[in-house]
């Protein structure tokens, strides 16, 4: 029986020493071969020592000592058919590369055991294997230390951390060290323009030239401006107060600029709501009652850290850029900013209700995205610029009354603003409003659905192009120095709903054509020198519900063009279909015949005048029932007015009438309650 190491790697002696005829091998565990009597492997052999019995005088590996540490191959039986099978089981385990197996002697020992035999040195055998001594005191290489390459890892994993750490700790604070050693000499008094502010880390990023190219119109620059012009303070702001710490490529710098110099330009201090910062800038929140939503609702204050889509009266879409600016009543004072171009993308711009004065800036046609400009109510001077009708997708434009607009208004350094004089009354003139002509261009504003330019100092004729607005639905121009007819194109705006047109300087009668203005609810021509009848196609407008065409016929100049003024004819029966009339005055016209008993039909009629007329005969009883439902005394103001007056004191009243709550003497034009 013989036993392998578990490398079977037979260990030859060193040099020099001699053989004692048999082959070693390091062993830990043994492998055990058994014969059976045929001279074949036993079947039941095992894989273990214990499981093979052992020949007489020999022993199992753990009775070898352990100081030797060797095993000595012993081969069962003497017989060489034995040897031939153990050759034939064993030799295989021994042979590496398939090559004719060794020369395996034949000899014996005394003891009749075959037993193998020392290799001659000058022998040379076709493969031997090394066998290896095991060492107990050995260790594994460093690297190939598990422990260690964790601890390895892990301090590497540190190194890398505190490296990271390194990096953005010194790019932070290379970015807060925005102010650099300079030396700034103090005036002994102020300077006529802004001292150079301390280079900052932005500004080295090229912001000022960034706004300044970006934003500054007309060839302008900040060195050139004074250290109070609001653009000047709005650069020091960004630069030096706002917590934003934009810079040069910062997608919001731009409108955030914009806004901080329409709130310098407009004394945001003095503002009513959200307007004062609070010293250095303290305040971020403000509080404001909304009707519409009928709670408190929280704002941003202007020129704080917050965001400007949440200062109060800024609107963003949901990508951040500003949409809209509205601050109606909120006691603007100032000039308007054409660096307003700024907010690119603003739609609707709502400042009226202010102490505004000035001009508006020819810039205001660059905002091509604007929907809605509203600015009526302010002390607005100068012609309105033609780069308005730029402004070709405009819905909305409200610039009326500017003219005898009475307001004051109180800047925050004490200064008093007074509306109804030019520039706020820094030049002592009486402020008209805005000028200019609705000309041809008119026609761009195709989209123009509301058109406000009352109570301003428009003059000449308007332009048949008005009747290519078909979406327009109000047009006041009332209260100007419009000129000439009724432009004919106008019954083609078959949206409209208003239509003021009184106190100005038309000469001119009502198109026939009016009675396509379906919904037509509001006409009001009163105050011009008007001619003709009455259409017939008026009392087609069935939604009308205010009717006024009086005062038409002025006695004095300069209203008197020649002595055919005011509307002529009689009033038709058909005036009974406007059955939602609430208004209809026809006083100071020479309209003739009787009044109708079909006005009985208009039963949501408020207040009718006939006075001054050339109606004559008795109030019909149909129109005194109405004095039973809406047209009745209301607060002590006369609501049915006819000549039911002696005429000059003297003569036979034009009109009976026991119903009326005025009547009035027409010759002397002497109205007395009478209700």
């Amino acid at each position: 029986m013989g036993k392998l190491g578990t490398d079977n790697s037979p260990k030859l002696k060193e040099d020099g020493e001699e053989s004692d005829g048999e082959y070693t091998f390091e062993s830990a565990s043994c492998f055990t071969l058994e014969l059976n009597e045929q001279g074949e492997p036993s079947s039941s052999q095992g894989v273990g020592q214990d499981s093979l019995p052992m020949p007489d005088g020999h022993v199992r590996d753990e009775e070898v000592p352990m100081n030797n540490r060797e095993s000595t191959v012993s081969l069962v039986e003497n017989s060489s058919d034995d040897i031939e099978v153990l050759r034939n089981s064993f030799l295989p385990s021994l042979s590496m590369r398939g090559e004719d197996e060794p020369n395996f002697p034949n000899s014996s020992n005394p003891d009749g055991l075959a037993v193998a035999t020392a290799v001659a040195s000058d022998d040379e055998p076709d493969y031997v294997f090394q066998a290896v001594e095991y060492d107990p005191d050995a260790k594994p290489p460093l690297h190939k230390n598990r422990r260690f390459r964790v601890y390895t890892y892990f301090a590497l994993f540190l190194i890398f951390i505190v490296f990271v750490l390194v990096v953005v700790y010194i790019t932070s604070m290379t970015k807060e060290a925005e102010v650099k050693d300079n030396i700034i000499r103090l005036t002994s008094q102020p300077t006529p323009k802004a001292t150079s502010p301390p280079t900052t880390f932005r500004e080295a990023q090229g912001l000022i030239e960034q706004l300044q190219d970006g934003v500054l119109l007309r060839n302008e620059n900040f060195e050139d401006m004074q250290v109070t012009d609001p653009r000047v303070m709005a650069l020091d702001w960004i630069l030096h107060e706002d917590e934003q710490r934009l810079v040069s490529d910062s997608i919001n710098l731009y409108q955030r600029y914009g806004l901080a110099v329409l709130a310098y330009a407009m004394d945001s201090k003095a503002w009513f709501n959200c307007g004062n910062p609070g010293e250095n800038f303290t305040e971020t929140s403000c509080s404001i009652y909304s009707s519409v939503m009928n709670q408190t609702v929280d704002y941003g204050v202007w020129l704080s850290g917050e965001s400007e889509c949440d200062w109060f009266g800024v609107k963003c879409s949901g990508d951040g850029i500003v949409r809209s600016v509205t601050l109606i009543n909120n006691n603007l004072v100032g000039v308007l900013p054409h660096e307003l171009t700024a907010l690119r993308f603003l739609q609707m711009l709502a400042l009226a209700g202010n102490c505004i004065y000035g001009t508006i800036p020819e810039e205001i046609g660059q905002l091509d995205h604007l929907l809605s400009l509203e600015l009526h109510e302010n002390g607005l001077s100068g012609v309105m610029p033609s780069t308005i009708y730029q402004l070709e997708k405009l819905q909305l434009l409200n610039l009326a009354k500017q003219y005898g607009v009475d307001r004051v208004c109180q800047q925050s350094n004490g200064t008093k603003i007074y509306t109804n004089y030019k520039h706020g009354g820094f030049v002592r003139e009486f402020n008209v409003g805005l000028t200019g002509k609705l000309g041809s261009e008119v026609g761009k504003w195709k989209s123009m659905k509301g058109m406000y330019l009352s109570e301003n100092s428009f003059t000449g004729e308007i332009a048949e192009d008005i009747g290519n607005l078909r979406y327009l639905t109000f047009f006041h121009v009332n209260d100007n120095f419009i000129e000439g007819n009724l432009p004919a194109s106008i019954t083609k705006l078959r949206n409209l709903r208003h239509l003021q047109f009184h106190d100005n300087f038309l000469y001119t009668s009502l198109p026939e054509g009016i009675g396509n203005m379906k919904d037509l609810e509001r006409l009001s021509v009163n105050g011009n020198s008007m001619f003709g009848k009455l259409p017939e196609g008026m009392y087609e407008l069935k939604k009308l519900k205010s009717l006024f065409l009086h005062d038409t016929a002025e006695a004095n100049s300069p209203w008197l063009i020649n002595d055919q003024e005011g509307f002529s004819g009689s009033l038709s029966s058909s005036v009974g279909r406007l059955k939602d009339l609430e208004y209809l005055l026809l006083n100071n016209n020479p309209i003739t015949g009787e009044i109708p008993s079909d006005l009985g039909n208009c039963t949501k009629l408020k207040v009718l005048r006939l006075h001054r007329t050339e109606l004559k005969g008795s109030m019909p009883r149909e129109v005194c029932m109405l004095r039973d439902k809406d047209l009745n005394n209301e607060n002590g103001v006369g609501v049915l007015y006819a000549d039911c007056r002696p005429n000059n004191r003297t003569e036979e009243p034009r009109v009976q009438c026991d119903c009326c709550t005025d009547c009035c003497d027409y010759t002397t034009n002497v109205c007395v309650q009478d209700d």
